[in-house]
């Protein structure tokens, strides 16, 4: 392959003496570049060099090196030489023309300028070939590993969605456990309770976002029927050794909240409560598929039955977010009926 070379542009002293050198004592050159001068269709992942060739004893004060591509510098992340240079960039370079500039001193102390352009080709569209989870036909209990797997693009960013009984939205993290194959899991709380779920896998890369959806819905804890009052309980009678359930004290359904704020409330002396609470955005009645799950923990009441916990901001607060409290208490192998609370952001 024929070497190209670059112009190289002497400054400084160089430009100011009135003394000829002689060509073989000033020509220094870079060669080799890669990607080559005025290249196309380059992949977003390529990386940049070249190299330094001295001229009768000519070389390079690599400490003088300065690299910049499309005017930022990178020249700490660079690895340089008195011989060559090398830049990965850390991410995929954005489809379009990119330009290299390498500033830089000889051991003459002559300054020069090294530049060229490639043309970086659009990147490929992500996809999602495929959803799926093993929760076909089966509405999983307290313990059960939710697992859901999503086929694509390797090499993106990967989360799945679990869009709850068309009301919440529960985000979990994906990782790429072999190329472009990605796993996400839950482990399922007895206070997880969805009537029909709807699985979104999302695949992200740096400037391209795609959803899909698994054929098949799921469900959780739908068997179980432990019982209820009126108010903000449901499900059908509760047997006689079920603790109270979780009745909230500090604030009433439709009440607005803004910021962090803390739920108190009332149940069985010691019993443990199972508290989540999600969010969701909605815009014209359609859910936001960047809702979040702020809390998921047990806390225990006291030997008065009281109990609290503190709920964090929302980092999408916007006027009008739904925030979904549930809510069931556990005492030995009794379980209550749930308690539903909705809240919203001011």
């Amino acid at each position: 392959m024929k070497t190209r070379l670059l112009t190289i542009f002497a400054m400084g002293s160089l430009l100011t003496t009135s003394i000829a050198l002689p060509m073989p004592a000033i020509a220094q050159r870079v060669v080799n570049v890669e990607p080559a001068i005025d290249s196309r269709n380059i992949s977003p992942a390529t990386s940049i060099s070249g190299q330094f060739e001295a001229g009768s004893g000519v070389t390079v004060d690599p400490s003088s090196v300065r690299i910049f591509v499309n005017g930022q510098e990178v020249t700490d992340r660079s690895t340089v030489t008195r011989n060559f240079f090398t830049y990965r960039p850390d991410s995929p370079l954005a489809p379009g023309s990119v330009q290299v500039r390498v500033d830089y001193r000889t051991s003459r102390g002559e300054q020069r300028t090294a530049s060229w352009n490639f043309t970086v080709q659009a990147a490929d569209p992500i996809q999602i070939t495929a959803v799926s989870h093993n929760a076909i036909g089966a509405s999983p209990t307290r313990g059960f590993n939710f697992v859901v797997t999503l086929n694509g693009t390797p090499g993106a960013e990967a989360s799945v969605l679990l869009v709850q009984d068309q009301r919440t939205t529960r985000e979990l993290p994906a990782r790429e456990t072999s190329a472009g194959v990605y796993v996400a899991s839950l482990t399922v709380g007895a206070n997880d309770r969805v009537s029909e779920g709807v699985v979104i896998g999302r695949l992200r890369d740096q400037t391209q976002v795609v959803y899909a959806a698994a054929p098949e819905p799921f469900a959780f804890n739908r068997s179980v029927a432990t019982g209820g009052t009126g108010g903000t309980t449901g499900g059908s009678t509760p047997s006689a050794d079920a603790p109270q359930p979780p009745r909230f004290t500090s604030h009433r359904n439709g009440d607005r909240v803004s910021g962090s704020f803390t739920l108190t409330g009332q149940t069985s002396p010691n019993a443990t409560v199972q508290v989540q609470v999600t969010t969701s955005v909605s815009v014209l009645d359609v859910i936001d598929l960047g809702g979040q799950t702020l809390v998921d923990e047990e806390v225990t009441a006291n030997s008065r039955g009281e109990f609290q916990i503190s709920v964090p901001a929302s980092s999408i607060p916007v006027p009008g977010t739904e925030y979904r409290i549930r809510a069931v208490a556990e005492l030995g192998s009794a379980t209550s009926s749930e308690t539903e609370l909705t809240l919203r952001q001011r």
